[in-house]
Formats: C-alpha cells, sequence, structure tokens
C-alpha cells in the first residue's frame, strides 16, 4: 500500500498545558475522520515539549485537499494554543507495510 504521511511538528504556548491540547484535539479528531482519503493519525508529545502529530493519507490530493480546509475550519481551535513560529508541516510518500486501526 502506498499512502501520503504528513508530519506536522509545533510547540504549545508558555502558559498552556498538555490537557489544554488533548482536549482542542478531540475537535481536530472529530473533523479529520471524515475528510476523503484519511487512514490513520497519533499525536505524540516528546520529553522535549515538541509535539507530532502524524497522518496518514490514501494520496498527496487527500492530504493536500484537507489540508486546504484544516485551516478556516479548525484554525481557530489551534491559534490560540501554539506557538507563533514552531509550526513545521513534510509530506513523504511511503510504502505502509503495517497499520493498526
Amino acid at each position: 500500500m502506498s499512502d501520503t504521511i504528513q508530519l506536522v511538528s509545533f510547540r504549545l504556548q508558555q502558559d498552556k498545558t498538555a490537557a489544554d491540547w488533548l482536549k482542542a484535539n478531540e475537535k481536530i479528531d472529530a473533523w479529520i475522520i471524515t475528510q476523503p482519503g484519511f487512514r490513520f493519525r497519533s499525536v505524540s508529545e516528546t520529553e522535549g515539549g515538541e509535539w507530532l502529530a502524524i497522518t496518514y493519507w490514501e494520496s498527496p490530493e487527500a492530504a493536500g485537499a484537507a489540508s486546504s480546509h484544516f485551516g478556516e475550519e479548525l484554525g481557530s481551535i489551534c491559534q490560540p494554543l501554539i506557538a507563533d513560529g514552531s509550526v513545521s508541516i513534510s509530506h513523504s510518500k511511503a510504502h505502509t507495510m503495517l497499520l493498526h486501526r
């Protein structure tokens, strides 16, 4: 299976907590599972306080379509929590060997 993997890394604003982010993330999860081509998503926090959201899509087009709507639909939820200038987004095409849902 060939998928597109989107990796988003970011940091929270200094006065925000993991609980704040995880509460907002519930709305992101509810939205993202309805997007065409969505396969799987995980969210993790590193020991250094960086957050990683890894999303598997069926194609680059599916990832791009969701990304183009994300800001207008969920930006107001994310923006108050995420530190300015901390977001990095990358896409990779990969052959998924094993994916559990």
